[in-house]
């Protein structure tokens, strides 16, 4: 005999006073802790792309990893929801007190219209070259036209992949700054960081609320982990955890915060969400 499960009504009006209750305590923070992560990188969209798995493969052939973050990027912006959801959190965020940290290595989050001021990229930007040797002097800014035509280069498979330059010290290979290589330069996101851990400490006793959309366990280090200790320390914190897959919370955070079963991105697209 198949066991009756709860009345339609009764899950409807469930999630809705869920979804009530997020909103409210979204609009009652004072600063808002935000965490972006790997479901924003949209790798089963990406999965469907014949573009980017015949790119992806030529990287792999050629030994190129730091690439396939500059590869993502590109079809996402031109084809996937990333950008869209994170514009409307950023214009949700205007004029509020927030930090938003990253473990994505695109440019999505300046597309959306974040400043830099008000977020770090731990794991490596498009927007900063190294040398593949890792001298430390080597760190600099790379423009929109390199950034291009390395895209270009990389979609097509047969274009010159040299755009970056080379090292002016050892006169090695420049590549794009990220966690991808062997050597990586993590004084490129040092300034940035400096600023939200500056932040953070200016948010002990105040109504946090913790946003934690689509991190996984990829690198826990950054988010995951470090986002539960502040939550688990600061009284008046909220937390608000948004995941596909892991969205449960810690024993010690059930009480002061909510977990929803579903993708970010989508999450932060449907109506009145924000």
């Amino acid at each position: 005999m198949k066991r009756p499960g709860f009345p339609a009504f009764f899950v409807k009006r469930q999630v809705l006073f869920v979804e009530e209750f997020v909103l409210e305590k979204l609009r009652g923070a004072e600063m808002f802790l935000i965490g972006i992560g790997e479901e924003f990188e949209e790798r089963a969209f990406l999965k469907t792309q014949s573009a980017y798995e015949k790119a992806a493969a030529y990287l792999e052939q050629i030994d190129r990893p730091d690439l396939l973050p500059l590869l993502a990027d590109g079809i996402i912006k031109e084809k996937g929801k990333a950008v869209a959801a994170l514009r409307k959190l950023c214009k949700a965020m205007e004029n509020k007190n927030y930090f938003l940290i990253s473990t994505c290595q695109t440019d999505l989050l300046d597309y959306a219209g974040f400043p830099g001021s008000r977020m770090v990229k731990p794991c490596g930007t498009l927007r900063k070259k190294q040398c593949l040797c890792g001298c430390e002097q080597s760190l600099a800014e790379t423009d929109e036209t390199e950034r291009t035509e390395l895209y270009r280069a990389v979609l097509s498979g047969n274009g010159s992949l040299d755009v970056l330059g080379d090292c002016p010290h050892c006169h090695g290979r420049m590549v794009i700054n990220n966690i991808y290589l062997e050597k990586y330069l993590e004084s490129g996101y040092r300034e940035d960081w400096s600023r939200y851990t500056k932040w953070l400490q200016g948010t002990l006793n105040r109504k946090l609320c913790i946003l934690e959309l689509g991190v996984n366990l990829d690198y826990p280090s950054v988010i995951r982990f470090p986002f539960e200790k502040t939550g688990y320390y600061n009284r008046k914190a909220f937390f608000i955890r948004v995941n596909e897959r892991l969205y449960h919370l810690t024993e010690e955070l059930h009480e002061r915060g909510v977990s929803m079963a579903k993708n970010a991105i989508d999450w932060l697209l449907m109506e009145d969400i924000l």
